[in-house]
């Protein structure tokens, strides 16, 4: 039977299907992720780009601004070249805001007198003046532009015909850390509220840690001083006692007539301390209040010289997980502290042991131990009779007779605390026990102790 094209029933027919190939799922995220990536480096330079060009523009106009303000000051006469609140003083602004571009720019003007060392410094000036000319140093700043990083003109004005002294002494001001190393870039303040007029001057230490102003009207502790930089402690003189209402460590400083007087701040890199609260057995307490007293000393009191006044003073608490931490805000010096949580006592310290010290820059931690005054316990306390030190490696015993006898070593802390923390646990109970504490080189001691509730025992074994 011939087939004349019509299929026949129960034959498959094959056909030839063309697939066209496509883009995987993987490949459309890659292609993705480097256009992206492409297209964040090209925006991230385009707006760099931006932002440079900005702040080139903003530069030049600052320079302007700095230029117009050096050429008013050049055609001044050279006694009026001075500042409101200045040393010369005179009618210029030390600081103003000038909008330029639509652009905020803050000039700041600084006039001091220079003593030239080509005639001699003061007191040894050849002609006795110590003011041979005036310094004017003009600085624009803008929004990102840090004092100290902005268009910068310094220009020296010489007097017409002779130089002349025209009273009042110099004044020489360093700002130095504790190792006497003077420290560059302070932001300092001069105020004297009793000349007239008023003497008010923000200025910067130099590279030396030093400010030299000449030409400073006499005054007797009227000088106020203040100093901060970005990670140093902050400080301030004081009028000396009965203004202030103890002897202050920094006075104000005083000018006297045609002499050289200098003044110092000592000031150091802020620390950190941060606290954990727990109990003899390692355990976190929380929400521990305590007080903290310490740093830089401002003073001594008057009827008791050796009560000092320090610069922080403040009552804390740590978290729910017994943690506070200070950041880098805490001034280098001595530290006392105080549990005042009601219930417990403060019975030591990881090292540091209390008191402690913060040296500059550093970051330390300290662990309090504290214990419940609820709780039978008693802590053991052994010094040398002579020194009153802590002895390290003391072994002391505890025991009643009947279901306790513990014997414990001391540590740098001079201290131990039962009941132990051992496998399987004991208790104390309240009661009376027998008490046994001995070290190398001193005479062992033996004796009795009740204890009720937490209990404290000092121990000070004498000498051999």
């Amino acid at each position: 039977m011939k087939n004349f094209g019509i299929p026949l029933r129960g034959m498959t027919i094959l056909k030839k299907i063309n697939f066209k190939k496509g883009f995987s799922i993987l490949e459309v995220v890659a292609a993705i992720f480097i256009f992206s990536i492409v297209t964040i480096t090209i925006y991230g330079s385009f707006s760099a780009g931006l932002k440079s060009l900005a702040q080139s523009k903003h530069r030049v106009s600052a320079t302007e601004l700095a230029n117009e303000k050096m050429e008013i000051i050049r055609n001044m006469n050279y006694d009026d070249i001075g500042t409101q609140g200045g040393i010369p003083s005179g009618s210029l602004l030390q600081n103003e805001t000038v909008w330029k571009s639509n652009q905020k720019f803050n000039v700041r003007t600084t006039i001091i007198y220079v003593d030239d060392p080509l005639d001699g410094l003061d007191p040894n000036d050849s002609n006795g003046v110590s003011r041979d000319y005036r310094r004017v140093r003009v600085e624009v700043t803008w929004a990102g532009v840090q004092l100290g990083r902005g268009v910068v003109l310094v220009s020296n004005f010489v007097p017409n015909g002779v130089e002349n002294e025209s009273g009042g002494g110099t004044l020489r001001f360093n700002v130095i850390d504790s190792t006497g190393a003077g420290i560059s870039g302070v932001d300092t303040r001069i105020v004297n509220n009793s000349t007239d007029p008023h003497v008010d001057m923000p200025t910067q230490t130099d590279s030396t840690g030093s400010i030299l102003m000449a030409g400073m009207p006499v005054g007797d502790q009227t000088y106020e001083f203040s100093v901060s930089k970005n990670g140093y402690e902050s400080a301030a003189t004081f009028p000396p006692y009965p203004a202030t209402n103890y002897e202050p460590v920094d006075v104000h400083g005083s000018v006297v007539e045609g002499e050289l007087n200098s003044k110092a701040i000592i000031i150091d890199k802020l620390g950190s301390i941060s606290f954990v609260s727990k109990n003899m057995n390692d355990q976190i307490v929380p929400n521990v209040n305590f007080s903290l007293e310490g740093g830089r000393i401002l003073g001594h009191m008057i009827d008791d010289p050796t009560e000092e006044i320090f610069v922080y003073n403040q009552n804390l608490e740590t978290d729910s997980q017994g943690i506070l931490s200070l950041g880098d805000t805490m001034s280098p010096g001595d530290y006392a502290l105080t549990v005042a949580e009601p219930g417990y006592t403060l019975i030591g310290t990881e090292a540091p042991l209390m008191p402690f010290s913060l040296v500059p820059d550093q970051d330390l931690n300290l662990t309090l131990i504290v214990a419940d005054n609820s709780i039978d316990s008693l802590v053991v306390k052994v010094f040398n009779n002579d020194t009153n030190e802590q002895i390290n490696g003391a072994s002391v015993r505890l025991y009643n007779g009947l279901d306790f006898d513990q014997t414990l070593t001391t540590g740098e802390a001079g201290q131990v605390f039962f009941p132990p923390v051992v496998d399987p646990p004991v208790a104390l109970t309240a009661g009376q026990y027998n008490l046994e504490v001995s070290a190398s080189g001193f005479q062992s001691y033996s004796g009795t102790v009740g204890v009720n509730q937490l209990t404290q025992k000092e121990i000070k074994l004498l000498p051999e």
